[in-house]
C-alpha cells in the first residue's frame, strides 16, 4: 500500500495547506508542481521545489510549516479515509494476506497516520521513504517492504513459510513515480486514481485500474484462482 492519496485523501488537503504555506512566503504554488512532488520522498520534494523557487528555497521550513498544518487537522478530525480502505483491509485479515506500507512519507509521520486512524494492527510491514537511499520511481522502497514481510513470517514460523517473491505481490500506488517503482521491483502494479495522471509509460505497466479499494478484492480473488 502506497499511503498519502491511495489510503487517506491526504493529498487535497496537502496540496490546499502548501498552496497556504506557499502564499505566506509570498509565492504561488502550481497545481503542476505539486503533482510533481506526488509520491517522491522529501529528497526529491526538495529538488522540485528549489528548481521551481530557486536554489535559497528555504525547503525544510516550508515541509516543516506545512506538516505541522496537516498535523492540528488531522489531530482533530483524523485522516481523512479513501473509500473502502477498511473493507480492503478486513478481507485481507480475514484471508492471513499479509499487506505492507511503502510511503514516500517518513517514519515517525507516517506511523502517527497509521496509529491516529487505528489501522496498524492490518500491516504486518512497513517502509518509509526516509529509510531508502533512492525513492519512488526507483524499486528500493518496495523491495524494502518485501523483505520485512517475508523477515516477519520467517520469524514467526522458522521452516515454516517460504519467502514471497516480487511477482507475486500487489502493489497498490496512486502515483506515476509509484507504479514505475513497482514494476522496476517486478511486482504487479494496480493504479487507483486520485490526483496525479499518469502518462502512458507508467499506465502501459499497470496490472488493473479500480476505480476504489473495495474493487480491488475481486481482483485479487480472480487472481488467487488461477
Amino acid at each position: 500500500f502506497d499511503m498519502d492519496g491511495l489510503m487517506f485523501d491526504t493529498e487535497r488537503l496537502c496540496f490546499n495547506v502548501w498552496k497556504q504555506v506557499a502564499g505566506e512566503t509570498g509565492r504561488e504554488l502550481s497545481e503542476k508542481t505539486y503533482t510533481a512532488c506526488i509520491g517522491r520522498n522529501s529528497r526529491d520534494t526538495r529538488r522540485i521545489m528549489q528548481d521551481e523557487w530557486g536554489a535559497d528555497f528555504p525547503c525544510e521550513e516550508f515541509l516543516s510549516r506545512a506538516r505541522k498544518l496537516m498535523r492540528e487537522e488531522m489531530e482533530r478530525d483524523g485522516p481523512p479515509e479513501k473509500p473502502g480502505l477498511r473493507k480492503l483491509l478486513g478481507f485481507l485479515a480475514e484471508q492471513k494476506i499479509p499487506a505492507a506500507v511503502a510511503t514516500s512519507s517518513g517514519r515517525e509521520s507516517a506511523l502517527w497516520m497509521i496509529g491516529r486512524a487505528g489501522l496498524t494492527g492490518y500491516f504486518t510491514a512497513f517502509a518509509f521513504g526516509n529509510e531508502v537511499e533512492q525513492g519512488k520511481p526507483a524499486p528500493d522502497i518496495f523491495l524494502a517492504a518485501l523483505g520485512r514481510i517475508n523477515e516477519a513470517f520467517l520469524n514467526r514460523e522458522p521452516g515454516g513459510d517460504r519467502a514471497l517473491l516480487p511477482e507475486e505481490c500487489i502493489v497498490l500506488e496512486d502515483s506515476p513515480a509509484g507504479l514505475l517503482g513497482a514494476s522496476a521491483a517486478g511486482m504487479k502494479p494496480v493504479f487507483i486514481k486520485d490526483l496525479a495522471e499518469p502518462q502512458e509509460e507508467a499506465l502501459s505497466l499497470v496490472l488493473a485500474s479500480p476505480q476504489n479499494l473495495a474493487e480491488v478484492i475481486p481482483l485479487i480473488q480472480g487472481l488467487s484462482e488461477k
